[in-house]
């Protein structure tokens, strides 16, 4: 009886740690000095993106920057910024733009924007926030406020 009462104790000690190891860990937070899942640690630059279906009206709307960076807004209403290999001359005085998709349709850093027939290759494409919006003045603010004489008339 003592084999029997040694297997059976060897067959609880193998349910119990199969039990243990099937339950799942619990959340813990990042180790110090890691970032979070999902974002870029401190210092390092964002992960490349793409805009899918660019071709097909992916992209909803862009806002000019400067002569080497687009804002781009994807139709999920997402916003990334194009910096380009280069100084764009054409580009922040043109009205439109096109863009040059790969061969499957999508829009990344192996792209280029066309502004006033100008190619502007791009260097990086990665997601950010949205641009700020702008304020629109107030009528009675952009009135003029009304003058009063220095010397009132006595």
């Amino acid at each position: 009886m003592t084999i029997r009462k040694i297997l059976l104790g060897i067959l609880a000690g193998v349910i119990v740690s199969s039990a243990i190891a099937d339950t799942p860990a619990p959340p813990s937070a990042p180790a110090p000095g890691r970032p979070a899942p999902g974002r870029p640690a401190p210092g390092r630059p964002a992960p490349e993106t793409r805009i899918p279906f660019a071709n097909h009206g992916g992209i909803y709307n862009w806002q000019v920057i400067n002569d080497r960076t687009v804002l781009i807004q994807g139709q999920n209403r997402k916003w990334y910024k194009a910096t380009l290999m280069s100084s764009c001359f054409d580009l922040p005085f043109a009205e439109r733009l096109g863009f040059e998709s790969n061969s499957d349709g999508s829009f990344d850093k192996f792209s280029s924007i066309k502004a006033r027939g100008q190619n502007c290759p791009l260097v990086s494409l990665v997601e950010t926030t949205p641009p700020p919006r702008k304020v629109k003045a107030n009528k009675a603010a952009a009135a003029p406020a009304a003058v009063t004489p220095a010397n009132p008339a006595q």
